[in-house]
């Protein structure tokens, strides 16, 4: 009975990777088509903004 009872685990986990598997793979191309319109968007800053390293915070608003 042990045995019949690991012999179920394994087929379940099994069946699940495989399901998985086929799960990711299925939508790829439509994903892709989805998301090649973000290849054409612009930046809204010429220049990236700077932060400083490390940054400045005033002690007394770290505290509240």
């Amino acid at each position: 009975m042990k045995n019949l009872a690991w012999k179920l685990v394994v087929l379940a986990i099994t069946v699940g990777v495989a399901g998985l598997a086929l799960a990711q793979t299925g939508g790829a191309a439509a994903t892709l088509t989805k998301i090649s319109r973000y290849r054409q968007w612009t930046k809204v800053n010429a220049n990236p903004i700077r932060v400083e390293i490390p940054p400045k915070v005033d002690p007394a608003l770290a505290l509240s």
